[in-house]
């Protein structure tokens, strides 16, 4: 079984301004003491639809679009934070493929595709890449680079639903809060029940 490789063009999101409206039911997080003030302040954004939550810079813009992949068409969620003075991109997304179909598929296999696609997309090189998981899922995270850009991507799959968390920098220029928003992933407890069956891989 195959699944689209094909993800959102980073290089592109950079340049949006906004992609609609923004998500969700959004909670500032106060900064630590003696920590840097950012240039845009940083939110815990929750998706309830999508069964997420991360932090991210606001404003954060969602769109949600059509996309064919190998299985059929399926719907693109995505949600992106932009910094344009640091030429710096967040991206979150998540896709719900046919059940059935990902009942045939090794989850391992669906979330490494998944990463090497996102560096195809970009016309980037593979600098690393390694497997882990996320309260039991599995995940996949990959690094790469794409010009004078650094790509960084983690990619987790919930059932039929695979979640992909990007973030795109100047090359030598990682945003203060880059660990912080990929450490600060979380599912929804009932949401991913309900996707996995109550089963983890």
């Amino acid at each position: 079984m195959k699944t689209s490789r094909r993800v959102a063009p980073l290089a592109i999101l950079l340049s949006l301004g906004g992609l609609g409206a923004c998500a969700s039911r959004q909670t500032v997080a106060e900064p630590r003491a003696g920590e840097p003030a950012s240039s845009a302040p940083v939110a815990v954004m929750q998706s309830t639809e999508g069964g997420f939550s991360v932090a991210l810079p606001e404003p954060v813009s969602k769109e949600s679009r059509a996309q064919v992949t190998d299985v059929g068409e399926v719907t693109l969620h995505t949600f992106v934070a932009v910094r344009p003075e640091s030429d710096t991109a967040y991206y979150i997304s998540y896709t719900d493929f046919p059940p059935a179909v990902m009942v045939q598929a090794k989850p391992g296999d669906v979330v490494s595709r998944a990463s090497m696609g996102a560096l195809e997309s970009l016309g980037a090189t593979g600098l690393s890449s390694r497997p882990l998981s996320l309260e039991g899922f599995p995940g996949w995270e990959v690094e790469g680079i794409a010009g004078a850009r650094r790509l960084k991507g983690r990619f987790y799959l919930v059932g039929p639903r695979l979640y992909q968390q990007l973030l795109l920098h100047p090359e030598g220029k990682p945003p203060q809060d880059a660990e912080g928003f990929f450490e600060s992933f979380r599912l929804d407890p009932q949401v991913a029940a309900m996707l996995s069956g109550g089963r983890r891989s």
